[in-house]
């Protein structure tokens, strides 16, 4: 019995790990400014089945690794496609004590996106 559990629970993680990212962070900038930071960056559709539009969220980092505050941002509300590229531009309010970001997708119904290379990122 205990091999079987075993089995079963290799077999769960090697297909969770196996699914490839729904979206790919191509480039990713932060620079901060006396009250604001400025995120610019491109990312890449890499699904199969298209997206429903792109949502992304920017969670601000401590220097612990501690989430600060979020963000999000809408990078498209139209039907996305793979292979399709989207660049983001975006400012939020700078998070005090905040020095690295990290980065999730939705689509624009509020489902969790596979995301490839999420960070964390720095804030120049």
């Amino acid at each position: 019995m205990k091999y079987v559990c075993l089995t079963l629970a290799i077999l769960v993680v090697a297909a969770t790990a196996a699914k490839p990212p729904d979206v790919q962070v191509v480039d990713a900038k932060c620079h901060r400014t006396e009250d604001k930071v400025a995120l610019d960056g491109k990312v890449k559709v890499t699904a199969d089945k298209p997206l429903k539009g792109l949502v992304l969220e920017f969670a601000f980092l401590s220097a612990s690794g501690d989430v600060l505050t979020t963000e999000k941002a809408e990078v498209s509300d139209e039907t996305m496609h793979k292979n399709d590229e989207s660049s983001f531009h975006c400012e939020a309010f700078n998070p005090p004590g905040s020095i690295r970001y990290k980065i999730a997708a939705y689509d624009t119904s509020g489902r969790d996106l596979r995301i490839g290379n999420d960070g964390p990122f720095i804030i120049d």
